[in-house]
This record gives structure tokens, C-alpha cells and sequence, in this order.
């Protein structure tokens, strides 16, 4: 499968506004989302990988921080379906979704052994980046 790179990273934390803290201020990562519904803040590290910081909560797919982590890579839309095919040819049956606030773009997920929740994600997050985004 052609991965680009890693997309996010979800982390399981305490104390929100501690865990904003080390991650922006003292790390100086952008923060670039806020999900205060859900008690989330996500930042950029780096141009191609963000990082959510949760508190305790169960996301889509049964994907959560902690000891069981839900992480995406991103890859071209195009190769969407072939990656799919290639899942289910390897006996897992993966979790389709569509998001309309990410320009349509698709998610297929998965459980790994461990029962860390894996994402194929079709949005590139460095379009946080962009100006006017």
C-alpha cells in the first residue's frame, strides 16, 4: 500500500489543558482544531502529522488514546479502494466512512493485533498548513 505518511496520532490525556500546554507551549506544536464537544485539541507535528489530544472517550471505529491508540496514514484517493481490496484479501473486513468536512475525503479502519485502531486516510492534514484553509 502506498502510505504516504502518518496522518495523526491520538493520545489519551488527564488533564487537557496540561497536555495543551507541553504540546503547544512548551513544544510549540500548532494547534489547529479544537473539538470542545468532544474535549479534543489537535496540533501539527510537522507538515504531515497531527497529533489529537483526548480526554477519556471512544472515537469513531471504537478508536481511542491510551493503551489502545487510533492512528491514520494518509494515501492518495486513488488508491482508496485497491487498499480496502488488500485488507479484506487479508482477512479484515474494514470500517468505511466518508467525511464531507474533510473534501469527501475517505477512511477505512481497522483493529491491528493489539487492538490499536489503524486508519487509511485519503485527506492530507498538511492542508492545515496551507494559507486560507
Amino acid at each position: 500500500m502506498p502510505v504516504t505518511g502518518v496522518s495523526e496520532l491520538v493520545l489519551e490525556v488527564v488533564d487537557l489543558q496540561a497536555a495543551e500546554h507541553f504540546y503547544a507551549g512548551v513544544l510549540g506544536l500548532p494547534v489547529v482544531e479544537r473539538w470542545e464537544q468532544r474535549e479534543a485539541v489537535w496540533l501539527m507535528a510537522g507538515d504531515r502529522t497531527r497529533i489529537g489530544l483526548w480526554r477519556p472517550q471512544v472515537g469513531l471505529a471504537g478508536g481511542r488514546g491510551g493503551v489502545h491508540v487510533h492512528y491514520a496514514m494518509h494515501l492518495a484517493e486513488g488508491e482508496f479502494d485497491a487498499a480496502a481490496e488488500r485488507l479484506r484479501e487479508h482477512g479484515y473486513e474494514p470500517e468505511e466512512h466518508t467525511f464531507g468536512g474533510y473534501d469527501d475525503s475517505r477512511a477505512a479502519y481497522v483493529t491491528d493485533p493489539d487492538g490499536n485502531v489503524v486508519e487509511l486516510w485519503t485527506w492530507d492534514v498538511a492542508r492545515h498548513l496551507e494559507e486560507g484553509d
